[in-house]
Parts: C-alpha cells; sequence; structure tokens
C-alpha cells in the first residue's frame, strides 16, 4: 500500500470517528439545553408562586368577632354577623356572600314595598370600605324554621390599586341567651 492510501484511510476514519464524537457531544448538548430549560421553567414557577405567596400574605385576613340570631323581625329570622379585618390594607370594597343550612340570602337594602319583609333580599351585597381594626355588620336573611345554623361568609375584597382577594370565614349562629334578671328578682314557677 502506497502512503498516501495509508494516510487517506486514516484520515477518514479520524474523520469519522470525530463525526461520531461531535454527533455525540451534539446529542449531551441538546440534552443539557433541555434540562436547563427544564430548570429555568422550574425557577420561573417557583418565583411566581412565592410572588402569589407574598401577595396572599400582604392581603387582608378576618374573623367574626360576634354571631347571633336576630328574631326582633317576626316575619323573617336572620343570622347578625359582625365581620372583623384583623390585618391587611385598606380596602374599596368588601363583597359579602353566604352560604349555609337555612341561608336564603344577604339582607340588602330597605325596600318598603317587599312583600315578606321589609329588606331586599340580595345574593351578595357590597359592605363598602374597611381597613385593619374595622368592623361591620352583615344580615344574613334565614329560612323562617332555621335559628340555628352554620353560616359560611365568602368576601371579595379590593383595595385601591384594584387587587383583589377572596377570604372565607364561618361562625355558628343561634338566639342570645336570655338577659339575666335584675338583683333581687325572683323566678317563680
Amino acid at each position: 500500500m502506497d502512503g498516501e492510501l495509508v494516510t487517506a484511510i486514516a484520515a477518514t476514519m479520524v474523520s469519522a470517528v470525530a463525526t461520531g464524537y461531535a454527533a455525540m457531544q451534539a446529542h449531551i448538548a441538546k440534552g443539557a439545553a433541555r434540562s436547563a430549560e427544564a430548570q429555568v421553567a422550574l425557577l420561573l414557577r417557583q418565583i411566581e408562586g412565592e410572588e402569589a405567596d407574598r401577595f396572599e400574605a400582604r392581603g387582608p385576613q378576618f374573623s367574626i368577632e360576634a354571631a347571633h340570631t336576630d328574631e326582633s323581625d317576626v316575619n323573617v329570622p336572620r343570622g347578625k354577623l359582625v365581620v372583623k379585618q384583623d390585618s391587611g390594607p385598606p380596602l374599596n370594597s368588601v363583597t359579602v356572600s353566604a352560604i349555609g343550612s337555612g341561608v336564603e340570602g344577604m339582607r340588602g337594602g330597605y325596600d318598603p314595598d317587599s312583600g315578606h319583609s321589609d329588606y331586599l333580599r340580595e345574593q351578595s351585597i357590597d359592605i363598602g370600605p374597611m381597613a385593619a381594626g374595622g368592623t361591620h355588620d352583615v344580615y344574613v336573611d334565614l329560612d323562617y324554621h332555621t335559628h340555628r345554623t352554620r353560616i359560611q361568609l365568602s368576601l371579595v375584597c379590593r383595595d385601591h390599586t384594584g387587587d383583589t382577594w377572596q377570604r372565607g370565614v364561618a361562625a355558628r349562629v343561634e338566639p342570645l341567651p336570655d338577659p339575666p334578671r335584675g338583683p333581687g328578682s325572683t323566678v317563680r314557677g
């Protein structure tokens, strides 16, 4: 064999090995790129999740300060719940709706022309602005036979920037106990 032929064969083999090695490196590089893309996507989801958690954490928190069944309107018993904003930013509006056994809707505005009550019954009501430490009485119309029930309130809150949060609070309502009798009074039976 002639030297040039051996050199050409050796060069072809080296070229074939180099091409195979380059293809393997390209495959490894593509896999590394896909892995890097997946890591970037995961990092972005984590950042978005952390931002959402921070947003929720800075939002308003509520509690029920007091709750009872108000039977002063003989036509329609209602749950009276005192909603308190425990923390969070000042809110421009808080829209409240209620669910629960015997719940028939939110007590809305006064309407003397209404059929069975002097108040409109609404699906939800806007109780207006609130701030941390503030309270608002919320009235929930109940079925005529319901005097004890658990009421779940859903609150949709919006601040001055337009940020919106959804919160939920619940309380059990039942009639208030009779007031204690004055000193010296006796119970006759």
